[in-house]
């Protein structure tokens, strides 16, 4: 009976260590938040955080009173690498300079939350936004892929290139016409030539499945760019 008695505390005590360890992973921002796009009366943001958690920015024109809100539905992580939130504010003066927070609050697995520093962007002068398509930096386009740059038996590794920064999509499934399963990674920087990479998990091995890539409000132009369908077989079971 002591016996029985001392592995049950022990068995509490374990599972007590575990449940700190687990709550000491934190919600945190891993990346960001980036200005996607400015317009003469929109912006766009994004941030990436390391698990799913609630997508809400505040903003203002005085910095020490961001009173207006912004938000997009609760986004969950769908791999490893997080979960991208995205929010688009509109209503906004043209050549007006704002500041803005973001805020990703109940976290997925720990119910904890993350805040940003404050941060700014001023909005293009009334007009301008409808002429830097044809005479800024133009639309966002992929440059080179997307490839099925490595496959293993349960996993993919896609990769492409952009004209600049952008959001980093795969759409896939096993039937061309119903792509409804979802891989991403955080929003890449840059301005040249930027290079997107997604990892996709759990997968079946020796299938074919079928993808396109998404690359969303580009940075400094608010487009996006999509690819045709493309495939990829996975290995056999247990072959690397």
């Amino acid at each position: 009976m002591r016996r029985f008695i001392l592995a049950l505390v022990l068995c509490f005590a374990v599972c007590g260590l575990g449940m700190a360890q687990n709550n000491n992973q934190q919600l945190q921002i891993t990346n960001g938040p980036v200005i996607e796009g400015v317009g003469d009366t929109w912006a766009v943001v994004a941030w990436t955080t390391n698990e799913g958690s609630s997508s809400v920015l505040r903003y203002g024109t005085d910095q020490n009173n961001l009173s207006q809100t912004a938000q997009q539905d609760y986004q969950k992580s769908q791999s490893s690498q997080g979960a991208n939130h995205r929010v688009k504010i509109d209503n906004l003066q043209p050549g007006t300079t704002y500041y803005f927070k973001v805020d990703s609050g109940q976290a997925q697995q720990t119910g904890s939350s993350a805040s940003s520093n404050v941060g700014q962007f001023t909005t293009k002068q009334a007009g301008q936004a409808a002429q830097s398509g044809q005479n800024g930096q133009g639309n966002l386009q992929i440059t080179q892929g997307p490839n099925a740059m490595r496959v293993g038996d349960t996993w993919a590794v896609v990769t492409w290139t952009t004209n600049t920064g952008g959001s980093s999509v795969v759409h896939y499934g096993t039937d061309a016409n119903n792509l409804n399963q979802i891989a991403q990674a955080p929003y890449a920087n840059g301005s040249n030539d930027t290079r997107h990479r997604v990892r996709i998990t759990g997968l079946q091995p020796n299938t074919t499945y079928y993808f396109t890539v998404d690359s969303g409000e580009g940075q400094g132009t608010g487009t996006q760019a999509k690819s045709n369908v493309s495939q990829f077989v996975t290995k056999a079971q247990g072959q690397r």
